[in-house]
Formats: C-alpha cells, structure tokens, sequence
C-alpha cells in the first residue's frame, strides 16, 4: 500500500508542478511528435531556465528516483514513470513487458485511481551515457607519465646486459685487484723529499 501512496503522491505533486512551472517559465516547449497525454517537465532530468539560461538540477535525487521505480514495479506500474538515469525508457519498456508476462495482462489493474492514471508526455529527452573509450585509443605514443614509467624500458636493457657479463666482469675485477694489492713481503718505495720547484 505505501508503494501506490507514493506513486499517488508523484503524480499528484507532478500536477500541481506543472501549473506553477508555466507561470514561472512559460508554456512548455512544442513537441517533436504526436501529443498523446498531458504535456509535463520530466522531474527526473536537469532542465534549463529560458529567461535565465542556467541549469536547475533534477526534483528528484537519484536515491528517491530508485525508491519511486522500486515501488512502480511493485504495483506494476514502471508505465507512470518519466524516463530518467535509473531507468531508461526502452528498459522501462522492456522491463514492464516481462512483469506483465509474470502477472499476466488480463490480471493487471491500476492500482491508481482512473484520476491519476493519466497519459503523460514527458518533456525533456534522457539519453544514456555512452561508454567513453580508453584514453590511449588512437594514440601513437602515450602521455608524458612518471619518470621511472620513461626510463623503465632502458633500465631493463642495461641491468639485463650487467647480468649477463657479470661472471666476465667479476673475474676480470679479482684479477686486477690481486695486482693493485701491495705486497707485504716487499720493501716499501722511499718517496723523495726533493720538491719540484
């Protein structure tokens, strides 16, 4: 019963909206097809001031948005609702289908009064986000990034050839080590003390 007391109260709040609207704004924009309801604001969507030009943000939140199509699905009434983030029209559509089939049409009564259940033509077009795709789509080299990203490439070159040389190399240090050592057996070599100037 709360479900259709809020699907009730959006209908009804919707209504008295719409005339307070064409006296703030004016009447609403012509439409681009056929009119087949009432002509309302879609409260689901951001719309833009005429005499302003700025943006006003959605009536309604997208967390009451989800609570209003949580309860229009369970009386099986998602029909009602204007098309918005949450639920796009072909899904509503798509979605309404499928809860029909399980109740079955011949079952299905407006659990709102004939009053509420009227016809809407909602002004204002959703249209989903696309997928935008990823940043290096298309690129032919990639951005600046970190340094270490840069170098990492060279590093590896160079650490792999250290490795790869590396018995060579610490053969190579032992030996001319063992040359520079002094040797102890050896007399140590008297420095002059005749200075050069």
């Amino acid at each position: 019963m709360a479900a259709v007391q809020a699907l009730k109260k959006f209908r009804l709040h919707q209504l008295k909206g719409l005339e307070s609207h064409i006296a703030r704004n004016g009447p609403l924009p012509a439409p681009e097809g056929p009119v087949s309801g009432v002509r309302l604001p879609n409260p689901f969507l951001p719309h833009r001031n005429p005499q302003t030009g700025r943006w006003a943000p959605p009536k309604y939140s997208l967390r009451r948005q989800a609570e209003l199509i949580k309860n229009a699905k369970a009386t099986n009434n998602l029909e009602l609702l204007p098309p918005g983030p949450k639920l796009s029209a072909p899904a509503a559509a798509a979605l309404s289908g499928r809860l029909d089939a399980s109740v079955g049409a011949s079952q299905k009564i407006s659990v709102l009064d004939e009053s509420l259940a009227f016809s809407v033509d909602w002004v204002g077009k959703f249209e989903p986000k696309t997928r935008v795709p990823s940043l290096y789509a298309g690129r032919k080299r990639m951005f600046k990034g970190h340094k270490w990203e840069r170098v990492r490439d060279r590093k590896k070159s160079h650490r792999y050839m250290l490795l790869r040389d590396m018995d060579k190399r610490v053969a190579k240090y032992k030996k001319m080590h063992r040359k520079k050592r002094p040797d102890p057996l050896k007399t140590p070599k008297k420095w002059s003390t005749k200075l050069p100037f």
